[in-house]
């Protein structure tokens, strides 16, 4: 029975992962061709296509959705061997930061990893708005953060590219002209400035009812039919929904989830937590 080639698992998780060929090669570092290439050989080993190809966005065929774990298992594993090879006893602080939106879906995998693999490491959490967290890295506060910025950083790597949508509670209603009920971050938050840019371009009236650094704060405001606010895809809790562009609010651009560090190199700890945090997206 021959091998499968890990860079093919690899390409077909990332593809899974975005919903795009060319979002999966930018993310790997190849042509969008060489990507189709891979997927092509991966289909031909196991027998069946993996991915529907739409016009809008590649979807998991039935064949796709039963290989994507054990893909992800195999990948997982094998990159855990690799690291018991060659990481010796790596020990040492790390600073990490971390927006909190992105906190609760990362950081118990995250955590159970370091704690498994790598127990010396010692690992510190600072979570704040991804500019504020972009600054500590400049002044070297921060070893690493993963952030969201208006555009992709240069020498950064590129995390996800989930879209934004406007959210609200299932009962919210707009009574008739008033303008729109927002909550949000306060400045300098990225949600924030994409949000107010689309909405004065599309002159629609709208005012602050709520700013606040606590994001539980802001969802329990727009929970409880207070406001809408701006989330990305992935973040939308059950309780609370995306409205539809007929509801009078204008399109929101893609957001930018990045991978920074500090300048000068990064210790073997910090490289070692860099590298779990690529898996973990």
């Amino acid at each position: 029975m021959p091998d499968i080639d890990t860079k093919l698992l690899r390409s077909f998780l990332s593809v899974a992962l975005e919903g795009s060929f060319s979002k999966a090669a930018a993310r790997m570092a190849c042509s969008q061709a060489t990507m189709s290439q891979r997927i092509r050989a991966l289909e031909d080993q196991i027998g069946s296509p993996v991915f529907e190809r739409a016009y809008h966005r590649v979807k998991l065929t039935a064949a796709g959705q039963d290989l994507l774990p054990h893909a992800q298992a195999l990948v997982d594993q094998h990159d855990v061997l690799l690291d018991h090879i060659h990481q010796g006893v790596v020990s040492g602080s790390v600073r990490l930061g971390i927006a909190e939106d992105y906190a609760l879906p990362i950081l118990p995998k995250l955590l159970r990893q370091l704690r498994h693999q790598f127990p010396g490491i010692e690992l510190s959490i600072v979570s704040d708005m991804s500019t504020n967290l972009q600054h500590q890295i400049e002044a070297r506060r921060l070893d690493l953060a993963i952030v969201t910025l208006p555009d992709p950083t240069h020498l950064a790597k590129t995390l996800s590219n989930p879209p934004l949508f406007w959210v609200a509670a299932t009962d919210f209603e707009l009574p008739d002209g008033q303008p729109w009920p927002l909550a949000f971050y306060p400045e300098p938050c990225v949600f924030r400035q994409a949000a107010i840019s689309a909405l004065r371009a599309h002159d629609t009236a709208f005012r602050e009812a709520l700013v606040s650094t606590s994001g539980q704060v802001v969802r329990c405001a727009v929970a409880a039919g207070m406001a809408a606010t701006v989330m990305m895809e992935g973040m939308i809790p059950n309780d609370l929904v995306k409205l539809n562009a007929g509801d009078g609010l204008p399109s929101l651009p893609n957001s930018h989830i990045q991978l920074i560090e500090r300048n000068e190199g990064l210790t073997k700890a910090a490289r070692q937590v860099r590298k779990l945090v690529l898996r973990a997206y």
